[in-house]
């Protein structure tokens, strides 16, 4: 039974060798968290770090107002039935593309993998691989988020003391 002292993280296995699941080999599956096959992920945040919703009126200068002043799908490049073959740019690399991990799988047929190649350089402003590439939405399609707050005043639980 769970106290309310005792905290436990939510724990996630991940197993790519599901014979190892078996009743047959038990003192495997206790040792799954060592095991190379498995990989944990722990979960936790107390209660106390809850963001607490406060009821209240939004106000209306934080409303975003979303508009389209023009259709988006006019302004679209029109593709190819053949596209072309992948070259580099200073901003799409070989290796930023290969990094995007396309067809790892091979599911896609050759022909298709060229055309993702393709939309991807036909969009590549849009891409953000460093930080100083991030941008932000067009304030003509969307007004500046702002994120309404309430004044309040921070309170932290006083040190425990401990003697010299």
């Amino acid at each position: 039974m769970f106290t309310q002292n005792l905290r436990r993280p939510i724990i996630f296995l991940l197993i790519e060798d599901a014979e190892c699941l078996t009743d047959s080999n038990a003192s495997e599956i206790r040792d799954l968290r060592s095991s190379e096959n498995a990989m944990v992920f722990g979960v936790y945040k107390p209660v106390a770090q809850r963001v607490k919703p406060v009821p209240g009126v939004f106000p209306e200068d934080a409303r975003v107002i979303r508009q389209f002043p023009e259709n988006p799908l006019n302004t679209l490049t029109p593709l190819t039935c053949h596209p072309p073959e992948f070259v580099p740019t200073m901003k799409l690399t070989k290796e930023r593309m290969e990094g995007m991990k396309i067809n790892t799988d091979g599911f896609l047929w050759p022909e298709e993998e060229k055309l993702f190649q393709h939309i991807f350089r036909l969009n590549e402003k849009v891409l953000a691989f460093e930080e100083s590439d991030r941008g932000t939405f067009r304030e003509d399609y969307f007004s500046p988020y702002i994120i309404p707050t309430i004044s309040h005043v921070p309170w932290v639980d006083k040190n425990i003391p401990i003697p010299p």
